[in-house]
Order: structure tokens, then C-alpha cells, then sequence
């Protein structure tokens, strides 16, 4: 027989599993997804739930803890990727982190986001992505760009219209130099 707090711990889990999955396909299937810090939220409350009912149904092992052997698996890799440091490390905890980190956000302005999309430790620079916050908990992505280098973000101002979002900004190497882009919405 299932306790209560078991009951709701597994309820958490596949309303969270259930958004989760719904997110990505959305979020693949068209432009629009849950907002960064929403998706965080809902992946780790997965992620922790499911590593939860691992040791609820350890004993008596049964087989739906196969399927929750898999939040285990994923701590035990990221704790040795924490323990063993390098490139060998690094790549472990990318592995494992990669579907949870959300996008950091770099700059926002009138519900326009510029963040860096996570790409692992050994990614490379000035990689952009555009988005814009859209009914409070949902995102419109624009999409990425590359910058010839690092933005300096004192100096990005954006101009949005009905059809385009004009940004202009000048790079940590060349502030002298005035960039534009235009994205099309």
C-alpha cells in the first residue's frame, strides 16, 4: 500500500515529466517554449523527484525503479565528473547537464532577451540567441547569431517594430565600431 507523501512525490514527478516532454516537443515542433527559469524549475523537480522515488522503491526493487535507476545513474556520473577535474570531468558533467542548463541571460529590454545559449565548457565564443518573453511564462525564440566577438552589453540598444527587431551593439574587442542586425520576426 502507497503512502500519501509517496502518492504525491509520484504525481509531482509525472506532471513534471509530462510539461517537461511537452515543452520539447513544442519547443521543437514551432518558436515558442516555457520561459528559461519555468523550464529550469520543471527539469530539476524531474530530475530530483525522480532520483527520490529510486530509493522509495529500492526495497522491494520492482521494475519501475529501472526506469528511476535513471536519475541515479545520472547523479553518480555527475558527482564523478565533479570528483575527476579535466577535460574528462568536464565532459562528463556537459553530458549530464546539457538537457537541465538553461540559456544565461545576458541582456533584457522591453521583453527582448539576449542570452548565451549552453553549448558545454569547451564551446566556443560569441554565440547569441534571441528571444522575447511572450504571455508572461512563454518565450518566442528569434533564433541564434555569432558576434565577431564578446558583446559589450552597456552598449546594445534595441529599436523593436511590428516586423523587425533592430539591435545595435559594438564588441569587448572594437568598441569603436558600431554593429547592426536586424531579425525579422
Amino acid at each position: 500500500m502507497k503512502t500519501r507523501p509517496l502518492k504525491i512525490l509520484i504525481r509531482i514527478h509525472l506532471v513534471t515529466l509530462t510539461i517537461g516532454i511537452l515543452n520539447i516537443l513544442v519547443k521543437k515542433l514551432s518558436v515558442y517554449s516555457l520561459q528559461g527559469s519555468i523550464e529550469f524549475g520543471i527539469e530539476t523537480l524531474t530530475a530530483i523527484s525522480g532520483l527520490a522515488l529510486f530509493f522509495f522503491y529500492l526495497k522491494p526493487f520492482k521494475r519501475i525503479n529501472i526506469y528511476f535507476s535513471i536519475y541515479a545513474t545520472a547523479a553518480l556520473l555527475l558527482i564523478i565528473g565533479l570528483i575527476f577535474r579535466g577535460i574528462f570531468g568536464a565532459l562528463i558533467i556537459s553530458l549530464i547537464l546539457f538537457p537541465i542548463v538553461p540559456n544565461e541571460k545576458e541582456f533584457e529590454n522591453d521583453e527582448i532577451i539576449i542570452s548565451t545559449p549552453f553549448q558545454g565548457f569547451i564551446a566556443p565564443c560569441c554565440s547569441y540567441q534571441i528571444k522575447e518573453r511572450q504571455f508572461l511564462i512563454f518565450e518566442k525564440d528569434y533564433g541564434e547569431f555569432e558576434s565577431e566577438g564578446p558583446i559589450d552589453f552597456e552598449t546594445v540598444k534595441i529599436n523593436s517594430s511590428d516586423h523587425a527587431i533592430e539591435m545595435t551593439y559594438s564588441t569587448d574587442f572594437d568598441k569603436e565600431t558600431v554593429k547592426k542586425k536586424i531579425i525579422k520576426r
